[in-house]
């Protein structure tokens, strides 16, 4: 399996480090989610630990949408910068 997010060998495997724990720290919560009933587990504001810095705030019904919108609002922002070579060439 050959990974390749940035030329330096050093970053590439550390880039693939994090990524790899990050997809198990969201399996996990998500298999803690599931088992508690407990879906305020995958606040995204609770996942960054931003509930440290506003606790009362981010376990809010308010605070849960504007999670949700905010992932939204990322995930369409990485999706449309992050345009591979085929898509960036333009068409003959």
């Amino acid at each position: 399996m050959k990974i390749t997010i940035v030329k330096n060998k050093y970053l590439n495997a550390l880039f693939i480090l994090m990524l790899f724990t990050a997809i198990v720290h969201l399996l996990i919560l998500a298999y803690l989610s599931i088992k508690d009933a407990n879906i305020y587990i995958m606040n995204y504001f609770k996942i960054l630990n931003i509930d440290s810095f506003i606790p009362n705030y981010m376990n809010s019904v308010s605070g849960n949408i504007i999670s949700i919108v905010l992932m939204v609002v990322l995930y369409i922002a990485i999706l449309f910068s992050n345009k591979s070579e085929h898509e960036m060439k333009e068409p003959r």
